[in-house]
């Protein structure tokens, strides 16, 4: 679900499992090159490319303006 956070309903799931607001931006998927990194450099992170990256580039841009907050 994090890495679909832009697109309903992925949104307001997320909303609901962090009690009402978006989770940190710092933890939040902003790109795929720093969580390439993240994968590459430490063994905590085990998410794994979904299939939506294949067909929905909609999934990397915030086409609906949602605050997701500042680095």
């Amino acid at each position: 679900m994090s890495y679909l956070v832009r697109i309903e309903p992925f949104t307001s799931l997320h909303i609901e499992l962090q009690a009402g607001k978006f989770d940190a931006a710092d933890r939040l998927f902003h790109d795929l090159a720093g969580t390439w990194e993240t994968l590459m450099q430490g063994g905590n992170d085990v998410r794994e490319l979904i299939p939506e990256f294949f067909y929905l580039s909609e999934l990397l841009r915030n086409f609906e303006n949602f605050d997701l907050g500042k680095l």
